[in-house]
């Protein structure tokens, strides 16, 4: 496993993005609709993409980037390293993405305080074992996966690939994040300032959010 130059790191990164993004948002679908199943005897499917167009989670997203920079290109460290510094990791970054989510957005989406071994609500012990064991098998058996895919491709196909959807994913970010958060400055009271705002309120109201992120809640 050859280090990746600049330009394969960053093709590198929006693939894996692109990934990662489809498998958290269907990871998180599948165990929502497991959980209902065993313990309540339903059936319930619910969304759980965090941006609004397409299928994508970008928690996850810049997880798995964050993985592939930090992990993917050191090939000496020992395997029970990459598990230790990955539950280590992970816990820091769901912790992190919690505290971030709620200081700016005024939301949390997920919240372990009655789980067993839990830090502070934001993440848990036995969750960043999970982290450890998530991230070991991107390192061993995903990520060799994608490169497969990678060489196959053409570059110059790559570079047009990437181009295209850092563009789809700049614009995704940008509109999700301003809807979200003119729906906290509307649940203050406050009216649009601006013609995004206004946008925004025509476009994705209150009633399309909330089913779109039916985990989410207000923290007061």
């Amino acid at each position: 496993m050859t280090k990746d130059s600049k330009r394969e790191k960053f093709n590198k990164s929006i693939i894996i993005f692109t990934i990662g993004s489809v498998i958290g948002t269907f990871y998180e679908e599948i165990l929502h609709f497991v959980k209902f199943l065993i313990f309540r005897k339903e059936i319930s499917w619910v969304t759980k993409r965090g941006l609004i167009y397409g299928p994508f989670s970008q928690v996850y997203g810049i997880g798995a980037v964050l993985i592939y920079l930090l992990f993917c290109n050191n090939k000496e460290r020992k395997w029970y390293l990459n598990f230790l510094y990955g539950c280590l990791i992970g816990g820091i970054y769901e912790f992190s993405m919690s505290f971030i989510q709620e200081k700016i957005w005024g939301t949390v989406s997920w919240d372990y305080s009655n789980d067993f071994l839990n830090i502070a609500g934001r993440t848990s012990i036995p969750f960043m074992l999970f982290w450890g064991l998530a991230i070991c098998a991107f390192i061993y058996f995903l990520y060799p996966l994608i490169c497969k895919f990678y060489d196959k491709i053409s570059k110059k196909r790559l570079n047009l690939l990437t181009n295209l959807l850092l563009i789809f994913f700049a614009f995704d970010i940008f509109i999700t994040s301003a809807a979200t958060i003119r729906q906290t400055t509307r649940r203050a009271g406050e009216a649009p300032k601006t013609f995004i705002g206004e946008f925004c309120d025509k476009h994705y109201p209150d009633e399309y959010l909330s089913k779109m992120y039916n985990n989410s809640k207000f923290v007061e």
